[in-house]
């Protein structure tokens, strides 16, 4: 028999005994949710992480000059992050970011695996993360 903690929404928690068969199910299902969070995040950047990062979010609809000019600052800024970048980093960020493909159909296309191209965008994000 297995212990697993479980902790409810109230953040009071309760150990529970449970088989050795549900506990490696229960193992199984906590990588499977950790996996689909990678899926979900390894091309994004939270909306949170960029206002962190002190970049605003204009509202295209507003017309409000103020919010123009602070696109028209975020472009600015992206492009002036973006020419720091080797052109091998910055066709790679238009494939992700602009042609919106995963990096496993890039590996097919470039023949380079998934996990270096993995590598190759954390060490961009670190570069570009001064800018941003």
């Amino acid at each position: 028999m297995k212990t697993i903690q479980y902790k409810f929404n109230d953040g009071t928690t309760k150990e529970i005994s449970i088989t050795d068969e549900l506990y490696a199910l229960h193992l199984e299902l906590l990588q499977e949710e950790k996996r689909n969070h990678w899926k979900e995040t390894r091309r994004h950047i939270s909306l949170e992480y960029l206002m962190e990062q002190g970049v605003d979010i204009a509202d295209h609809d507003s017309g409000d000059p103020l919010s123009a000019f602070i696109e028209k600052t975020n472009d600015e800024r992206i492009k002036t992050a973006l020419s720091y970048l080797s052109d091998k980093q910055r066709a790679l960020i238009e494939k992700v970011f602009y042609n919106d493909l995963s990096l496993r159909e890039i590996a097919r296309q470039t023949g380079v695996s998934h996990q270096a191209l993995s590598q190759q965008l954390a060490t961009i994000y670190k570069k570009l993360k001064k800018f941003l």
